[in-house]
């Protein structure tokens, strides 16, 4: 019997132009697609000028955003001692700044759409500047005769209300900064607040010593005075440099998670759990480790306050480190590499002491250096690590699986600064309670203990999601096949 093509002899001469015609096409489709494909990377990599300057705004802000923070730590136990402040009150006196942070972050980020973010930043870096300067002219209030060892009330009073000012102002210029950056780029929102991060970090690390070349100049007022200058510098080169378009007046996007829905998702309340103990792990030795590195090791101001570098120079490193490790090892589970880290950070802390659960443990200066550099960067491992666990949550530990959109991811990163804020503020005034109390080795063991506990929880609840896994799969499995 003849076949169809003997038949019809044109019929495959037909098919094999077809099949050519369809080669055709997908050469010069894929040909097009490359071709949009380099013009959006063109696109997304060519900055223009406006972006450009926006971006160099931003990252002087986010530089100098934190220098209210630690810039006065290795400095105001002395000046405070004269004025007869304990070392708690000290701790109150630091904390407030980042308690006043913790109200003022989402009331800035309401008002900036009204008022716009150019000029909430530029009034921020106008009152911080100022408001650093004036702290530092307390140096020249009148001391209290030796013999009265009551509290000078009005160098307390005017500490506390100098510092909130500051706060606000920092916390504004900071806020604008972080809202300049994902409207001027909207196509590149992870990649510029990472800039922005890398950029806070880099000024965590050079301010004790810029604070202590400083001192030597001039003592308390030349820190405090040196570095108002300087944001007040900034002050101006924003004024001129940035553009009087913000990029922020796009209509807002609704968030496709409630709060309730992402404060109870498993992985996002966690987070902010560990969160909020890495802003207190970051901040402990804030009112503490200036007497410390007076009374056990005789330094003077101008080289302890080099001692202060170690923490935020191994902070700022540790970022890169963490996310080159995550994804060389993404197969291993967050939760892993977070209870690693928290059980480091707990020798960390029985070395740094040194402990007195461990009779005999010395601590020579050259290790409680080491010790406080390994604190700085575990609190930056272990901050990276919980943003993982904040933004990529949706498939796992809960049945919400729908991704976040934009604005729920801006949600998200509220409630993350501002845990981060509540830390950094609770945990000064701890600390100054605990050393009160106790010693600095018992404070140090404190907190060597939260880091114990929170390794065990994690590890629970790792424990339990890989049995529950573990349970589905084998559930899945024993199913009968529909036919």
């Amino acid at each position: 019997m003849m076949n169809m093509t003997e038949l019809n002899p044109a019929s495959e001469n037909i098919a094999d132009d077809h099949t050519n015609c369809e080669a055709d096409l997908s050469v010069e489709k894929g040909s097009v697609d490359q071709q949009l494909l380099t013009k959006e990377e063109t696109e997304k990599t060519s900055f223009t000028n406006d972006q450009k300057r926006i971006l160099c705004v931003a990252l002087m802000a986010y530089t100098l955003s934190f220098a209210g923070v630690t810039l006065p730590a290795p400095f105001l136990p002395v000046l405070d001692e004269k004025h007869n402040i304990s070392s708690d009150i000290t701790g109150w006196i630091l904390g407030i700044y980042s308690l006043v942070q913790l109200i003022m972050f989402s009331v800035f980020g309401k008002l900036i759409p009204r008022i716009g973010a150019r000029r909430t930043l530029l009034f921020g870096e106008l009152v911080c500047g100022i408001s650093l300067i004036t702290f530092g002219l307390l140096e020249y209030l009148p001391v209290p005769d030796p013999t009265d060892k009551s509290i000078d009330v009005t160098y307390l009073v005017l500490a506390i209300v100098i510092r909130i000012i500051q706060a606000m102002g920092a916390t504004a210029f900071l806020t604008a900064a972080m809202t300049l950056l994902m409207a001027g780029f909207p196509n590149d929102v992870v990649a510029m607040l990472s800039y922005g991060e890398a950029a806070c970090g880099f000024g965590l690390s050079i301010e004790p010593a810029l604070g202590s070349l400083f001192y030597k100049v001039g003592g308390f007022v030349t820190v405090l005075g040196g570095v108002g200058g300087i944001v007040l510098l900034v002050f101006v080169i924003s004024y001129f440099l940035l553009p009087v378009n913000d990029y922020a007046t796009k209509e807002a996007e609704t968030t496709n998670w409630t709060i309730k829905e992402m404060l109870t998702h498993p992985n996002v309340l966690l987070s902010v759990i560990l969160i909020f103990f890495f802003g207190m792990f970051y901040m402990m030795n804030n009112p503490t480790l200036e007497p410390e590195l007076q009374s056990k090791f005789n330094l003077r101001q101008e080289s302890s306050s080099l001692v202060f570098l170690a923490n935020p120079v191994f902070y700022f490193l540790s970022a890169p480190i963490a996310s080159k490790f995550r994804e060389k090892l993404r197969k291993v589970d967050n939760l892993y590499c977070m209870a690693v880290t928290l059980l480091l950070g707990f020798i960390t802390c029985m070395i740094m002491g040194p402990s007195p659960l461990f009779v005999g443990l010395q601590r020579p200066l050259w290790v409680f250096i080491i010790a406080l550099s390994l604190q700085g960067f575990f609190t930056g491992v272990g901050t990276v690590f919980t943003l993982e666990l904040a933004f990529i949550p949706m498939n796992r530990g809960s049945e919400l699986t729908r991704e976040m959109n934009s604005a729920t991811q801006a949600l998200v990163s509220g409630i993350w600064l501002t845990f981060t804020a509540f830390g950094n503020f609770l945990s000064p005034i701890l600390s100054g309670m605990f050393i009160e109390k106790m010693s600095y080795g018992w404070t140090t063991t404190i907190y060597g203990v939260m880091c114990l506990v929170l390794a065990v929880i994690v590890l629970l609840i790792q424990l339990y999601r890989v049995i529950r896994n573990h349970s589905r799969k084998a559930d899945s499995e024993n199913k009968p096949l529909l036919n």
